[in-house]
């Protein structure tokens, strides 16, 4: 009865294990894709029935092929992974910041007016290492579009960033 309960815990164990795995970017060891389109509907929802404020921005390291192309796919991982730590450490604990894929991360925050959410876009673009840089697209959700509309608005503001010259938000 022991092995067999020793197995089970085990089992639950490496079952807990991969999905944290299946959920975490390798790389950054930020949440990934899939934890943040788990995630952004539970804080839409959250947002909803608050009454609260929320905005999501999508941000993507500026010229990242060239950055590898001249140093190095092993710089470009650790450029992915230092601005991760540097734009981590500049988040509340309620914000989720994940890679998106990439070189682009998305960034949610919740109880955020959209020009409290650009001034800490700001902040986040400042901490950018190497002397890189990065350009943000933010959308302030409006308390009815879906998750999928929501970050369609951020991701055009994220490429109107880069039309306008990149290095912006």
């Amino acid at each position: 009865l022991a092995a067999e309960a020793a197995a089970a815990i085990e089992r639950s164990d490496l079952l807990a294990r991969l999905a944290s795995l299946a959920r975490t970017d390798e790389l950054t060891g930020l949440p990934n894709r899939r934890a943040w389109e788990e995630e952004l509907p539970r804080e839409l929802a959250r947002g909803r029935r608050y009454a609260l404020p929320l905005c999501i921005a999508m941000l993507d390291l500026d010229h990242f092929k060239d950055y590898n192309d001249r140093h190095g796919h092993v710089a470009g991982d650790r450029l992915l992974s230092q601005s991760a730590r540097a734009w981590a450490a500049t988040l509340r604990e309620t914000d989720m910041l994940a890679r998106y894929g990439g070189e682009e991360f998305s960034l949610v925050l919740p109880g955020c007016v959209l020009d409290d959410a650009t001034g800490l876009v700001e902040t986040l673009r400042a901490a950018t290492p190497e002397q890189e840089t990065c350009s943000a697209g933010i959308a302030e959700w409006d308390g009815r579009e879906t998750p999928e509309e929501l970050v369609r608005r951020a991701d055009a503001a994220l490429y109107e960033a880069k039309r306008a010259g990149r290095d912006r938000t």
